[in-house]
């Protein structure tokens, strides 16, 4: 996939990789700092809505702790007025008159003061299981009040809502064998009003000391918003408990009302950020052109260039970059017209040598005829020897000319090698012996010419210099060893010193033909490759050529 898309990039026009390459890197910072942008104003916009929520938390949670505080103080008022508190736990034996006058002088009166200072309680209603039953609409067995559904045998003092109804539930004090509840019924507003006023984005509900929900605001339009009931990620979840009743008012604050301003700040945002764009396009197509235009006029030279126009004058007066490189491929033109010139030149140059050579052969043809015609006289008159010499001769200068070619095999090279020493043996009056051990398989191995001879003359001249000295030997031997081809000159004449050797290397002991084969090799055939030499004084000399079988 990569491959791919760096092959699709490499084929765009250079002035639209540029382009999209400046687009690019301008629009990566520009769009990081718009995303920026809208997580910082994201982040205020909410630290800002928690704490206008944690205000208006702390606001409505005082507000209805002071409310019930109120009507906590109202019916512990009740429960510790003695004259109430006889009513239901006197003995009447069956004087009614007697609770008729408690009832219209004690308990009326009581119960019309405390709805006259608080119009919000709608009634005062009283659960015994005493004498007074039936007496009043107000008075009711405590049997109705157990047969409620929220009632769960609790004592003391409950507020309990029960749908759209609240009530206050308060245990009057009682005899052992009664059972005396006051339940007040309040305005279900005259508590929760205040949160009636709430904010769109905020859901809130109350749980009770059970922890059942017993009232809710908003989370219908909170379950739309988020998709579910539990809320969005990234919402505000607030809590307060009240201290007079032992409720707890949860806040939900949706992050609905953040994400839209920090929208309207994105949407402010985004349009600076195409803006800038615009003009970072049009900024970038200027640069851009300039750049192309002038690579432009580059390569329409070069084409000129490639139709064979060497003519072309390529030169900018430019110190930039463009003009380097414009400057430069000036310059290679000119030197390529130089060296088309050069190349001419030795071109006919090489021509002419070839005729030199072809010329130059006649010679060899005429020197082999009149050495065949010397031989045919030797032989005519029965000069055996001098007919051998010139026959050697011959086939000497024949393979030493090797038609002009710088390889040569080795079977070739051995016959060279053999017409040399059989000149060298009538010459020293066969004072030394040669024996050879060559290899059938690399006969027809391709060597460089003349490596072998220079050799055996440099262990003739200097390795039998003795003139009493017998049974001078030289041993030649070419083999396979694995991969390369080995060839070796020994001898056993006087042998050589290690200075000694080492100047036959460097042609300073006054020859030439020894270094000239070991640089020949050199150059050929590489650095690795070369002349091996082994040599003691009174043990003879052993020079080894490993070459590659190629």
């Amino acid at each position: 996939m990569i491959g791919w898309i760096k092959s699709k990039f490499n084929d765009i026009r250079f002035r639209n990789k540029l382009l999209l390459s400046h687009l690019v890197i301008a629009l990566i910072p520009i769009l990081l700092l718009g995303l920026l942008s809208f997580i910082q104003s994201y982040r205020i916009q909410m630290k800002e809505l928690r704490s206008e929520a944690e205000a208006s938390l702390e606001q409505v949670a005082s507000i209805m702790d002071y409310k019930i505080n109120r009507y906590n103080t109202l019916s512990e008022f009740m429960v510790l007025n003695r004259d109430l508190s006889q009513i239901f736990t006197k003995d009447y034996e069956e004087n009614y008159y007697n609770m008729y006058l408690d009832f219209r002088d004690i308990l009326e009166p009581l119960i019309s003061n405390i709805r006259l200072m608080d119009d919000n309680i709608e009634a005062i209603t009283f659960y015994t299981s005493g004498e007074l039953l039936g007496i009043r609409n107000n008075i009711l067995p405590i049997g109705d009040l157990k047969s409620k559904p929220w009632y769960d045998g609790f004592r003391g003092r409950r507020w309990i809502v029960d749908g759209e109804k609240l009530y206050l539930v308060q245990e009057l004090i009682s005899n052992p064998k009664d059972s005396n509840f006051m339940v007040i019924s309040i305005q279900h507003d005259s508590i929760f009003a205040d949160l009636d006023n709430l904010s769109e984005h905020v859901a809130v509900h109350i749980e009770d000391a059970k922890q059942q929900v017993i009232f809710q605001k908003n989370h219908d339009r909170a379950a739309v918003a988020t998709g579910s009931k539990g809320g969005r990620a990234g919402d505000l979840s607030l809590s307060r408990s009240l201290a007079n009743n032992g409720w707890t008012i949860h806040y939900n604050l949706l992050n609905t009302n953040a994400y839209a301003n920090a929208m309207g700040i994105f949407q402010i945002t985004l349009f600076v950020i195409i803006l800038s764009l615009i003009i970072t396009f049009l900024l970038i197509y200027v640069i851009s052109n300039n750049f192309t235009q002038r690579i432009i006029h580059i390569k329409n030279k070069v084409d000129k260039v490639e139709r064979n126009n060497l003519d072309v004058i390529i030169r900018s007066s430019s110190r930039d970059e463009f003009g380097e490189l414009t400057n430069g491929i000036g310059k290679m033109l000119k030197r390529i017209n130089s060296l088309i010139s050069q190349v001419y030149h030795a071109e006919i140059a090489k021509k002419e040598s070839e005729y030199n050579k072809l010329i130059s052969q006649i010679n060899p043809h005429f020197l082999y005829n009149t050495l065949s015609f010397i031989r045919w006289r030797a032989e005519k008159k029965a000069d055996i020897e001098t007919s051998y010499m010139v026959s050697a001769l011959a086939r000497f200068y024949r393979t030493t000319l090797n038609q002009g070619r710088h390889m040569a095999t080795i079977e070739a090279e051995i016959q060279h090698i053999k017409a040399y020493l059989d000149l060298q043996l009538i010459m020293n009056d066969g004072r030394f012996d040669v024996d050879y051990h060559i290899h059938d398989e690399v006969l027809h191995t391709e060597v460089i010419h003349f490596i072998l001879q220079p050799i055996v003359e440099n262990a003739i001249k200097h390795g039998f210099v003795e003139t009493d000295a017998i049974n001078y030997r030289i041993h030649i031997a070419v083999s396979r060893v694995e991969e390369r081809i080995k060839l070796t000159v020994r001898d056993n004449g006087v042998g050589m010193t290690p200075v000694q050797t080492a100047l036959l290397l460097t042609g300073e002991n006054g020859g030439c033909g020894v270094r000239n084969v070991n640089d020949r090799i050199k150059l050929y055939y590489g650095r690795d490759y070369g002349l091996v030499i082994h040599s003691e004084p009174g043990n003879g000399t052993e020079v080894s050529i490993v070459l590659p079988a190629s």
